[in-house]
């Protein structure tokens, strides 16, 4: 199909789903829609099977799966920048590869409402949690869960939180500019670097509509996103440098924010905790990121006054 024909490109990532990929292509595969989609698939080097299953799939559905298959690791960021560079449909919709959709006219429906309302830039749902085994989890509140119906830039200022989780999402194929900040700002995250992109075309429509399930998993030697985040020794370093990173973005590409307006809600947590763990266990590592992160920040007359008051406390 050429770039003309094509309607929808679905984006997926997958790393280590060889448990839960076949599910997530059958959500996609089962859409009840008339719009010409294609599925791009890209890998980052999994040493499972899942390299092998979307081979499979890709057999099968020659004329809508592309899969583009890693042999070196590039981290989540980096891998979906790639590949959102060679999609071909006017918008885009997003599915992690052990996530899936649950609604069968997903696309169908956001795709219309897109086309009837251009002055948002996308639109999204609600998604149920679900664990390793695709048992509801009831007792996990979506962080996802916006109330309003419109999501705008002084939301994402405000709350620093998505209007809905990714796989719920449906955007217009349209951002132009520097996107390197995709994979610049974190290595793992970056939902809400998407959410800032679309935000500079126009706000995002939040439907109640429950539309796919996003699973939930934090186990040791797992490879999904919270396996790895809580592994992580520097995540509280991670976690302030990636809304410091969209922040020095946002305000050299002509974003709209005020001098007092700064990314990030519990940023100031982030970086107590970080200088707690550089007094706890000090290493050349810690202390060259914490010189990084008063440094890059947007406010280090603070963050300097952070380290005395913390230090103080901690005595």
């Amino acid at each position: 199909m050429s770039q003309e024909q094509i309607d929808v490109s679905v984006l997926m990532l997958t790393y280590f789903h060889e448990e839960y990929i076949a599910q997530a292509l059958d959500s996609v595969l089962s859409q009840e829609t008339t719009l010409r989609y294609e599925i791009v698939i890209g890998d980052d080097a999994s040493g499972d099977r899942t390299p092998d299953i979307i081979r499979e799939y890709a057999a099968r559905y020659p004329d809508r799966i592309r899969p583009v298959l890693r042999t070196k690791n590039l981290g989540a960021n980096r891998n979906g920048w790639d590949i959102s560079r060679r999609l071909r449909g006017k918008y885009t919709a997003v599915l992690e590869g052990d996530d899936y959709w649950l609604d069968p006219r997903k696309l169908q429906k956001q795709w219309e409402f897109l086309e009837a309302h251009p002055e948002y830039s996308a639109c999204c749902g609600k998604c149920l949690i679900v664990d390793e085994n695709g048992q509801p989890d009831y007792t996990r509140t979506p962080q996802f869960a916006w109330s309003k119906k419109v999501f705008t830039l002084e939301d994402l200022v405000d709350s620093w939180d998505i209007p809905g989780q990714a796989g719920t999402m449906m955007y217009r194929n349209a951002y132009q500019g520097d996107d390197t900040i995709g994979f610049k700002a974190h290595r793992n995250v970056g939902d809400k670097t998407t959410v800032l992109f679309l935000l500079t075309m126009g706000p995002i429509y939040c439907s109640n509509e429950i539309l796919s399930c996003y699973r939930f998993v934090n186990q040791k030697n797992k490879h999904n996103y919270f396996s790895l985040h809580y592994a992580n020794p520097y995540r509280n370093y991670d976690m302030f440098m990636y809304p410091v990173r969209l922040e020095t973005w946002a305000r050299k590409n002509g974003v709209p924010l005020r001098r007092n307006q700064h990314f990030g809600k519990r940023i100031g947590y982030r970086f107590c905790r970080f200088v707690e763990e550089c007094v706890k266990d000090p290493s050349p590592t810690r202390l060259k990121y914490l010189a990084e992160m008063v440094t890059q920040s947007h406010e280090k007359g603070k963050y300097c006054w952070y380290i005395l008051k913390t230090l103080i406390e901690m005595e």
